[in-house]
């Protein structure tokens, strides 16, 4: 491959291993240095050290680097970098910017994504009076921005969004008359908004949202950014709005506007006169009136999100005609809202509508509904809503009305839906055979009927459809299992039959279903031997079968890829005899290699549905309702296995929850248990297990929940971290075991119970941040938005303090691969 004379080199997609030949071996890197202007890397699957001589070429003056993979080692050099360099572009793993940026004076376009650089912004940048893009955002900057870069002159473009930066803006600044875009959020940036951000005269975006800014914000101030598009002052800590009771003023360029989170009591006078207005955010505030002459003026309005404003009332001002002919989403969740029609929710041209967690009540039927015919998407889950005798949304394509009071039968939704959820009401009889119409054969993919009164055989109709998930638990459904998947089919990724009257043995035709991810099937009455043949689907990661008459041996597998990507299993409350699979736990490579997937809900197969399950943990039922792609758990309890724990259960490094409980195990405990760093619940009670237990166990940091009891157990009671926080009730049973907790002496002074120091295991991991729970249950079900809990039980004190010690470490993944 010849290099002579060319300046400009785009190996984009190029195989990373004729780069290393081509480009970066001695000769060819020294002959590229006298000519080359521009070198674009984007995609090659670069790894290794990337040679830092290509930053001192002479003639370089573009460089771009674009790895998703982040596995280059890339530095910059810390000195002597100076050169003709104009534009810098890396998305790639770096941990350090080097005040050595600030030598490359030619330097106009600065951007450094996702990068993970850490420290402070160096203050060398404001050597750079030629710079005109900075964009810094999605890494972990921290320290206060650096006042050299508020005296930069040409800077068009600066975002440093996404960072740990602190502190506030100064309260001047002499440069940045040509700003364009400013983007400070997702930052912990306190102190008041200054001033001079609205002096500046080419301003079209200002992004302060997600800090800590407080103080009073002054509306009227705006007005003087008269080239403003983009505003959005959401989730701070600003204690009040303030504007002139009488304001006229108008932003004629203003589209978006973004108060979320703004403690604002009462809807801004000035939002009024927005003519060109598209997009408005007044969500989690106090107002509480809203009318139809608010709105006259914004004819350009498409979305509008009021939500989490409570009380709120919409009050229909009959002397007003509104009409919005663009507006097209609307958002009313958790405002005590109580009816469903008004002025907003009959707009002509609404496609998206967001009713859910209010106060409606009453009925649906055809004389009292007659709106929404352009609806799209529908949500009027956790309402009060009675009865459902007819659609008057005839284009509905996702429709949610699950957790309302409806009653009596299913009423098949119309043709278009696509995602029909309806859970968690009163409905009964059977499911209308009407749901079968060819006309609707390739429009409904997600149908969730879970918990209700339903009843009768499923039509076999269901078995046929191309569905990607079908939830049926908590009904009455008899019968066999549908034939699913009878042709091969791909589509199907979720099938819960949860807590139904299903017997029978399981369908062969389930092994066709290639693209399955999660099956439960707990809680039926379901005859069969173990389903061996499910270890060939590929994506199989939850396999539910608890509480069935499944029995017989669980025979060696001799395909290593069966159950490969498995990460849930849970066989408990069967008849599963002989001993345990041993080269199912060899297989089990799902279990083993958490650490580094990306944190996000397992199965549902849209972001409308999301699987649950119910775990066993300290003899209580837990119900969660989401579950993490960073969860994994055994659960073989109650069941008649028999033989020793063997060894290779300790390879399963990624497990959280491990119950093999009330069976006939012998031997040993196995010491590579200790191997199971993640592991939070530990179930071995009702077992013939003899022998010490060992003590590598007490190396398991984030261990809350341990059962032993009921065993064969002798000696001494291992001591340190965890297990110095265990009670007796760990080991009752157990008549041979001596030391604290239990009140058997070992024959010798018993050192006291040490008091467990939460820090030392939080300083060794680095935990650090707040965290929202969407669930319990073993840290598992942990999100970074408002979630609900369902639990079957209280909060007991163990299971509060797992989910604390394991949401530290989910966010320490989050943050480390935002």
């Amino acid at each position: 491959m010849s290099l002579k004379n060319r300046e400009k080199l785009d190996a984009t997609k190029t195989p990373s291993s004729l780069i290393y030949q081509y480009f970066f071996s001695c000769t060819y890197l020294f002959n590229m240095s006298s000519f080359i202007t521009t070198l674009i890397l984007e995609e090659n699957g670069l790894q290794g050290k990337f040679p830092e001589d290509v930053f001192h070429f002479p003639y370089l003056q573009k460089f771009n680097l674009f790895e998703i993979d982040n596995q280059l080692e890339l530095k910059f050099p810390k000195t002597n970098w100076s050169g003709p360099l104009k534009s810098l572009l890396v998305s790639a793993y770096l941990q350090e910017l080097p005040d050595s940026i600030g030598n490359l004076r030619s330097l106009e376009i600065l951007e450094l994504l996702n990068g993970n650089f850490k420290g402070p912004i160096p203050a060398s940048l404001g050597n750079l009076t030629q710079l005109e893009h900075l964009y810094l955002s999605s890494n972990n900057f921290a320290g206060p921005i650096p006042y050299s870069i508020f005296n930069l002159t040409q800077v068009q473009f600066l975002d440093l969004s996404g960072n740990k930066l602190v502190g506030s803006l100064p309260s001047k600044v002499s440069g940045l008359s040509q700003l364009s875009i400013l983007r400070l959020d997702h930052n912990f940036l306190s102190g008041r908004v200054p001033s001079w951000l609205f002096s500046l005269p080419s301003l079209v975006e200002l992004m302060l949202n997600s800090n800590k800014l407080n103080g009073t914000f002054e509306l009227d101030k705006l007005s003087e950014i008269c080239k403003l598009e983009q505003l959005s002052l959401s989730d701070n800590a600003l204690s009040s709005f303030t504007s002139a009771s009488n304001a006229n003023y108008s932003l004629p360029n203003l589209v978006s506007l973004e108060l979320s989170s703004c403690n604002i009591s009462e809807f801004p006078n000035f939002v009024r006169n927005l003519e060109g207005l598209y997009f408005l955010n007044l969500s989690y505030n106090r107002v509480h009136v809203i009318e139809a002459d608010m709105f006259l003026k914004l004819k350009g309005l498409e979305v509008l999100d009021l939500s989490h404003n409570i009380p709120l009332f919409v009050r229909n001002n009959s002397e007003v005609d509104l009409v919005l002919p663009l507006f097209v989403e609307l958002s009313l969740s958790s405002c005590n809202i109580t009816e469903l029609s008004n002025f907003l929710t009959t707009q002509e041209s609404l496609n998206f509508l967001d009713l859910s967690n209010n106060n409606i009540q009453g009925q649906v039927t055809e004389q009292e509904n007659n709106w929404g015919s352009n609806l799209v998407d529908l949500d009027l889950s956790k309402n009060l809503l009675t009865a459902l005798e007819y659609y008057p949304w005839k284009s509905i394509e996702i429709l949610d009305l699950g957790s309302n009071l409806l009653e009596g039968p299913l009423v098949t939704p119309p043709p278009s839906t696509m995602v029909f959820l309806i859970s968690n009401n009163r409905l009964n009889g059977e499911i209308p055979s009407s749901i079968c119409d060819p006309a609707r054969s390739d429009y409904l993919l997600i149908l969730d009927l879970s918990y209700n009164n339903l009843s009768g055989a499923i039509s076999k109709c269901l078995g046929l459809r191309h569905l990607e998930g079908l939830n049926l638990q908590g009904n009455s459904f008899h019968g066999n299992v549908l034939d699913f998947c009878v042709e091969r089919n791909s589509v199907l990724e979720s099938l819960n039959l949860n807590k139904n009257d299903f017997d029978g043995s399981l369908p062969k035709s389930l092994a066709n279903c290639s693209g399955l991810e999660v099956l439960n099937l707990g809680n039926n009455k379901i005859n069969d031997t173990y389903p061996y043949w499910l270890g060939d689907l590929p994506g199989l990661k939850v396999l539910v079968l608890r509480s069935n008459y499944f029995h017989g041996q669980i025979a060696h597998s001799a395909n290593k890829s069966h159950f490969s990507n498995l990460q849930i299993l849970d066989l408990s409350h069967n008849m599963f005899s002989g001993f345990l699979p041993t080269t199912y736990f060899t297989n089990f490579k799902g279990m083993m290699n958490l650490a580094n997937v990306d944190m996000a809900y397992m199965g549902g197969p849209s972001q409308y549905y999301t699987d649950s399950i119910v775990l066993t943990m300290k003899g209580e039922e837990i119900v969660l309702e989401r579950i993490l792609t960073i969860f994994a758990a055994i659960d073989m309890s109650s069941n008649r296995f028999e033989g020793t724990i063997p060894e290779t259960v300790g390879n399963l490094i990624s497990l959280i929850v491990l119950n093999f409980s009330h069976n006939h195990l012998t031997g040993h405990i196995p010491s590579s248990l200790g191997n199971l760093a993640a592991l939070e619940s530990l179930d071995l009670s009702c077992n013939r297990l003899v022998g010490e237990i060992p003590s590598q166990l007490t190396g398991l940091n984030f261990l809350e929940v341990l059962n032993l009891s009921d065993n064969h157990l002798v000696g001494l009671i291992p001591q340190g971290k965890q297990f110095n926080t265990f009670l007796n009730d760990s080991y009752v049973g157990n008549t041979g075991l001596c030391g604290f907790p239990v009140s058997k002496s070992c024959g010798r002074s018993d050192p006291p119970p040490a008091i467990y120091d939460e820090r030392e295991v939080d300083s060794a991991f680095g935990l650090n941040g707040k965290f929202v729970m969407m669930g319990y249950g073993c840290g598992l079900v942990f999100g970074f938005s408002a979630g609900y809990i369902m639990m079957t039980i209280r909060k007991p004190k163990w299971l509060v303090g797992m989910i604390q010690r394991a949401g530290n470490r989910v966010l320490r993944r989050f943050k480390k691969n935002r």
